[in-house]
């Protein structure tokens, strides 16, 4: 969400999961060319207090950064480094006012060197980027399918071993190219993809599944796939370094599991969800007797298609998180597959 969204609500709703909070920096330079019309930091570090407070489930906030695309620093009228002096001294003072709250360090630049060039000038003002539960990667959303993209990505984690980077605007692109670099990373793609299509079959009462969770879920199974394909997609330089580090491959293999277990609960739910609602219960009556939210019950129901067989669901599941690669994970993936399977066929 945007503090550009959130700033006009004078009554905030509460949050049923968690959720990111941007500063809304590409609007204002974009306009602007200046954050003199936004809020201060002062301003800034307000609001985010309001906003974890009220709402709650708040993971982090983006600083007030200063993106440097070449048609920014055009409306901006500044250099790549100036902008860069600009998003650390940001950083500082944002952490200096309100050191409590979840405010995220933002990487800037345009070129690789640059990129690196940001992290020094981080690191030298004291802030241990690797440290930082999250450190964002702007400006480069507009060319995120770009192997330039991905070769920076890859010099940061190289350079700052340990760094948890979150990608903003990443598309599906992107994630398929180096997904698996991320912490995490988020998109609108898909709310604009669906403004350009028809309602998905089933979904009424909207023109557009824009704000649609049954679209949005549908698009989510996309992103882990391009994820897990960048995942599993390892080069033989990648491969030649990992064996250097004997506890790497492991730890991939467990995290692939632990992926696959959580998604085999979703599923499992959503058979009992389903049956349910075959059997008249509505949601509400579903999220009483799960002790999960209404809104998290219809997500989950809404993320599996309850005409295809359970075992087909579980085998592309199997195959996303790549939990076959290893016969550790993919003995444990059977005991949870023979599990799930048995249990969902009628």
């Amino acid at each position: 969400m945007s503090d550009r969204t959130l700033r006009g609500y004078r009554a905030l709703p509460r949050a049923i999961g968690t959720w990111a909070l941007d500063s809304g920096g590409f609007t204002e330079l974009s306009t602007y060319g200046t954050w003199a019309h936004g809020p201060t930091p002062r301003e800034y570090a307000s609001r985010v207090r309001r906003y974890r407070d009220e709402i709650g489930g708040l993971l982090f906030a983006a600083q007030q950064d200063w993106m440097s695309e070449p048609f920014i620093r055009a409306k901006t009228g500044l250099t790549v480094r100036e902008h860069q002096a600009r998003t650390v001294g940001n950083f500082l003072e944002l952490r200096a006012l309100a050191p409590d709250l979840p405010i995220i360090p933002v990487l800037q630049g345009w070129t690789l060197a640059d990129y690196l060039d940001c992290a020094a000038k981080f690191i030298d003002a004291g802030v241990d980027l690797a440290a930082e539960p999250t450190v964002g990667i702007g400006s480069v959303c507009r060319r995120q399918g770009t192997e330039e993209v991905a070769g920076i990505i890859a010099a940061v984690r190289e350079a700052v071993p340990g760094i948890d980077l979150h990608g903003f605007g990443v598309k599906l692109s992107g994630l398929g190219k180096y997904g698996s670099n991320f912490a995490s990373a988020d998109s609108l793609a898909w709310s604009m993809a669906a403004r350009r299509e028809p309602p998905l079959p089933g979904c009424a009462g909207h023109k557009s599944c824009a704000n649609c969770p049954r679209f949005a879920f549908r698009w989510r199974e996309r992103v882990l796939a391009a994820i897990a394909r960048h995942t599993t997609r390892t080069t033989r330089h990648e491969k030649n370094r990992m064996s250097g580090n004997p506890n790497t491959a492991p730890l991939r293999a467990r995290l692939a599991l632990a992926a696959f277990r959580g998604e085999c609960a979703d599923l499992e739910r959503a058979v009992v969800i389903h049956g349910a609602r075959a059997q008249g219960m509505s949601l509400r009556a579903i999220a009483a007797q799960v002790g999960l939210p209404p809104a998290r019950v219809g997500r989950i129901a809404a993320a599996y298609d309850p005409a295809a067989p359970v075992s087909h669901q579980v085998r592309e599941l199997r195959r996303c998180w790549g939990v076959d690669d290893d016969p550790a994970t993919s003995a444990a993936a059977d005991t949870i597959t023979a599990a799930l399977v048995s249990y969902g066929q009628p």
